[in-house]
């Protein structure tokens, strides 16, 4: 009996190190996808600064560039409110860290 307690014991101490493996994995995962999207947008931008005339004909071409560049998988899932908002966030940080050093 104590043989079969310790074995399951075992078993549920490697699914709950698996588990937490993967949500911990999935968690920097995350963090280091918004970061390169986010590295993404800025590049965008620039070029649309340096090239495009008005600030609206400017943003329209950046939320397109950057929904063509998505996978198909991510863009079935995500709204286009989603990424003009997207977008716009990090535009807004990128203009506070230009105008104040501070995120």
């Amino acid at each position: 009996m104590f043989i079969i307690n310790s074995v399951y014991l075992w078993v549920l101490l490697v699914i709950v190190v698996s588990c937490g493996y993967i949500i911990i994995y999935r968690m920097f995962r995350e963090k280091a996808d918004a970061k390169e999207a986010k590295e993404i947008a800025y590049k965008l931008m620039l070029y649309a600064e340096k090239n495009l005339g008005s600030g609206e004909e400017k943003f329209a071409w950046v939320v397109n560039r950057f929904y063509e560049i998505l996978p198909d998988s991510v863009r079935k899932l995500l709204k286009e409110e989603y990424i003009e908002d997207f977008l716009q966030n990090s535009y807004d940080e990128l203009k506070n860290i230009l105008n104040d050093g501070n995120k």
